[in-house]
């Protein structure tokens, strides 16, 4: 506002800079310099496209090779054909089966490569897709290239002319299960379909000119150059009706108008198969020729690709010159009016701002470098009761500020652009405190021009800020006396409020917790987004509750219930969790043991079936969340049924419980043995070191039977079948079906074994 002059200095540069931006490209377009750099750009463009399609139809041969030969189902035919390539009758049911089992894909895949052979090692003809009979020979074919490959078993490509016409022929090897060289893939592409693919969407045309006979390095080459005719596209479409190259073709007539128009030095580079490119018109469309000649598998040029690539071209006459001379003097008298214009819109935005800063219900006002007021609103007037034109009197604009609000330029720029100040003022018989807000007035990277201040009565919200600490203070006192610990959790997860019972029972302090996520400061075995209490309360905006075990400072177990509970705002939108915890040990103790008399196994005291799936599970779970090595070993003692009908059922369960006994002195105490039926039995291992290298035996416990057997002195020996089993997560989703897996191993030696007697 206080700067319209450069405003519209600016605004006349840019409209300027805008026409003489025209009246450059105007000129530009009608440069020859430009036309050059044109039909430069459209070489390059067509040569990159040309590249890039067959790059792009490499890659996609190679993708569909592997995906429809590189399998087992193929290999296995092929290494058939291999052993049967001396018996004609074998070969022929193997290239029926192949035909079938590639002839379903092969009516997908024909859209992109229509011709699709397959070779022995010895060069010989096995299958062509199109006809069953292929190793019938009769069969003519181009084995062109397919050398390299048998010599190298590496992939090869190129162009070649095969069965009359051009394609572009690529060539895989292939490999059976033991990396042995069995056959040679080969799919081709009509040149055809390459043209088809670069003039689609476009009005370019192509037309594929072809040397009649080879033009390789002989002695008198510019005679047979002189003496060689360029033919049409007959070697590239011969017999192509299903391709559909009308309007992307030049016709007979394009190209003799084309090649009249070659200069002598255009037609020695096309006999001679040298890129070149000139501007032309053809039909009345102005365009540019381009001769880009291309090499066969060997690499040697056979020919090369004549394109016509349309053009826009500007030209101007003098009369349209003088229609745009006009045109630029009427867009300077545009400009002048609209300058005219805005000048008068900058001053009614001035009156317009200076009516919305009066409408600001707190003072506003504006100070210049020079500490000088050079605007404010009408609240500021009234606030220091002083009008106008003695605020903005030059000689005495700063002396009847209060003291607190004498503020400078160089305090603002002190302050880094802005700076605040707060004062107590007494009016009538209350204090009442203000706050004043500066910045720094500048645009960017130019210096700063004043500074910008406003003053806020803050008396309200001071108060009301002291009566929420207060407020606050309160409830803190109230919650930290509260025999049970709080938590309050925010949308996000982080905690914002921990009483005194919760740091307690965690041993921290009250800044180890806030802004923390929970699983920081807290573990539970719940804690994963499908079961966790705090994320299903923050989601369904339902109360949940679990139970977890934590260890004190001195190591001591507690049970504690928790419980999580949503609280909303005012207006009903849920705000966070509350979060609260019990002890609940001595209650739970009553109940565990209660419920250890139905996990246990009251012969040996370990665990029973249903014991080792309530305690296992927790383990299998943490297990997956710390990926850390989980093993279960199943365990079956062989002919306890015998020995109970040969020594009595006392001997035999003597034998069980010696045989847990050397299970507790063989795993570790944080190992989980359970009796899972008369003679089997489960160890879950958690975080072991332990390295599977046969899952049927467990050298450590298999030399405790054997000194066991030794020093028992019975009449009868301890039998284990053994099988161990590492959690892997990609297969086991629960501890059942890992408990499953261990139990097949030792069923399978019981097969063996039963097999064996």
């Amino acid at each position: 506002m206080l700067r319209a002059k450069r405003f519209y200095f600016f605004d006349f540069i840019f409209f300027s800079a805008m026409m003489a931006l025209i009246v450059a490209i105007f000129i530009v377009m009608s440069d020859d310099e430009s036309q050059r750099q044109q039909r430069k750009l459209v070489e390059r463009t067509v040569y990159n496209s040309f590249m890039s399609t067959l790059a792009q139809t490499k890659s996609n041969a190679a993708l569909l090779f592997e995906l429809q030969y590189a399998n087992q189902a193929i290999s296995r035919l092929l290494d058939q054909a291999n052993q049967a390539k001396e018996s004609p009758e074998k070969l022929r049911i193997i290239v029926e089966n192949l035909y079938q089992s590639l002839q379903p894909q092969f009516k997908v895949s024909r859209k992109k490569f229509p011709f699709q052979q397959i070779y022995l090692p010895n060069s010989q003809l096995l299958l062509h897709l199109d006809q069953k009979r292929s190793t019938d020979d009769k069969f003519t074919h181009n084995k062109t290239g397919l050398e390299n490959v048998i010599e190298k078993h590496k992939p090869f490509s190129g162009l070649s002319l095969k069965n009359g016409r051009y394609v572009y022929r690529y060539f895989f090897p292939v490999f059976n299960a033991s990396n042995e060289f069995i056959a040679v893939v080969e799919l081709s592409l009509p040149l055809a379909k390459i043209q088809s693919s670069l003039a689609d969407g476009s009005e370019v045309k192509y037309q594929y000119l072809w040397a009649k006979r080879p033009l390789l390095a002989v002695t008198q080459k510019n005679n047979v150059y002189r003496g060689t005719a360029l033919s049409k596209s007959f070697l590239v479409s011969l017999n192509q009706r299903d391709e559909d190259t009308e309007g992307i073709v030049l016709s007979d007539k394009d190209l003799r108008e084309l090649k009249s128009k070659f200069t002598a030095e255009q037609s020695a580079k096309l006999l001679q198969l040298k890129r070149f490119s000139f501007n032309t018109q053809m039909n009345g469309r102005d365009g540019v020729v381009m001769f880009m000649p291309i090499s066969n598998i060997y690499g040697y040029h056979v020919g090369g690709m004549l394109s016509f690539i349309p053009t826009m071209k500007l030209y101007i006459s003098s009369a349209e010159f003088n229609v745009i001379a006009l045109l630029l003097i009427l867009l300077l008298l545009v400009t002048f009016l609209y300058a005219l214009k805005k000048s008068a819109h900058l001053y009614q935005i001035k009156i317009s701002f200076q009516r919305f800063l009066d409408a600001m219900p707190f003072p506003i006002y504006l100070k210049n470098n020079n500490n000088q007021y050079c605007g404010a609103n009408k609240a500021f007037c009234e606030f220091f009761a002083l009008s106008k034109r003695k605020l903005f009197n030059r000689n005495a604009s700063y002396d009847h500020d209060f003291e607190a609000f004498k503020v400078s330029m160089s305090d603002v720029e002190e302050a880094n652009g802005y700076l605040e100040v707060e004062s107590v003022q007494v009016k009538g018989d209350t204090d009442l405190t203000y706050k004043m807000y500066c910045f720094s007035m500048a645009e960017q990277d130019m210096p700063k021009q004043g500074f910008v201040g406003y003053i806020n009565d803050v008396s309200n919200y001071k108060s009301l800020n002291q009566k929420l600490t207060s407020s606050l203070f309160d409830q803190s006192q109230f919650m930290d006396i509260l025999p049970f610990g709080v938590r309050i959790f925010d949308l996000e997860g982080h905690v914002t409020y921990v009483n005194k019972a919760l740091r307690m029972i965690n041993g921290g302090v009250t800044n180890e917790f806030l802004s923390s996520d929970c699983e920081a400061v807290f573990n539970c075995m719940e804690c994963h987004t499908n079961v966790c209490a705090l994320h299903k309360s923050r989601i369904l905006k339902t109360p949940q509750r679990i139970e977890t075990i934590k260890h004190n400072n001195e190591g001591e177990v507690f049970t504690y219930e928790v419980s999580y509970h949503p609280y909303y705002t005012v207006d009903k939108k849920i705000q966070g969790v509350v979060e609260l915890t019990n002890d609940i040990t001595i209650n739970k103790s009553l109940l565990d043991k209660n419920h250890e008399l139905t996990l246990s196994d009251q012969l040996t005291g370990v665990l029973n079936y249903r014991g080792l799936i309530n305690a296992g599970e927790n383990y299998f779970r943490l297990a997956a969340r710390s990926k850390k090595p989980f093993f279960v070993l199943y365990l079956n003692m062989v002919g306890l049924n015998k020995i109970s009908a040969e020594h009595g059922i006392d001997a035999s369960e003597k034998l069980i419980t010696c045989f847990v006994e050397l299970l507790k002195e063989t795993f570790r105490e944080t190992d989980i043995i359970a009796r899972i039926g008369n003679d089997e039995f489960v160890v879950l291992m958690n975080d072991s070191e332990y390295e599977v290298s046969d899952s049927r035996k467990f050298p450590r416990l298999d030399e405790a039977i054997k000194i066991f057997n030794m020093q028992a002195n019975l009449a009868y020996r301890l039998v284990c079948d053994t099988g161990i089993v590492e959690c892997k997560s990609a297969v086991h989703d629960d501890l059942s079906s890992l408990i499953k897996d261990a139990e097949q191993v030792v069923y399978e030696q019981g097969i063996k074994r039963g097999l064996s007697n």
